[in-house]
């Protein structure tokens, strides 16, 4: 009987678990295992051949990619396997993050496009109360008067 109670609540304690759809950063992260073999199959491409055509007459001893990274740097393969995995939890934190805001950004921009949309329909405001009328393209004046000219043109810099 214990068994039974065991397995139910272990059941009713998964289902949450099991209904929340997936992160986007367990996605990503689950695409970097497959990069890492992807990495390691092209470090393992023997270049020896393209090396003799380049330069006939040196010997290659360095004929992959890894042997040519591991001769500067030891721990290269390492190196590698970490910034793979690192760079995979990072870009994951980076898209759950994005999840997580998208609602707002979302929100955000219905309501920038529901203001345009209000500033295109409304009306223009009046003037505010005590402006002067200078507003010469809104009466029926005309053009705006001509500056005077009774002093002649203006006098030229000296230089």
């Amino acid at each position: 009987m214990r068994m039974i109670l065991l397995g139910l609540a272990a059941i009713v304690t998964a289902i949450p678990a099991a209904a929340q759809p997936p992160r986007p950063s367990d996605e990503i992260r689950s695409y970097a295992p497959a990069l890492d073999r992807t990495t390691e199959a092209l470090l393992d491409v023997d270049l020896g051949p393209l090396l003799d055509a380049i330069d006939p007459y040196r010997r290659h001893y360095d004929r992959t990619l890894r042997d040519i990274a591991r001769r500067d740097d030891p721990d290269f393969d390492r190196r590698m396997r970490a910034s793979i995995y690192g760079n995979a939890a990072r870009i994951g934190r980076a898209a759950d993050a994005m999840a997580a805001a998208a609602p707002a950004l979302r929100g955000a921009v219905e309501q920038v496009q529901r203001d345009m949309e209000a500033a295109i329909d409304a009306r223009p405001p009046g003037p505010p109360p005590g402006d002067v009328d200078d507003d010469w393209d809104r009466d029926d004046e005309g053009a705006p008067p001509e500056p005077d000219d009774e002093d002649g043109p203006p006098p030229e810099p000296n230089n």
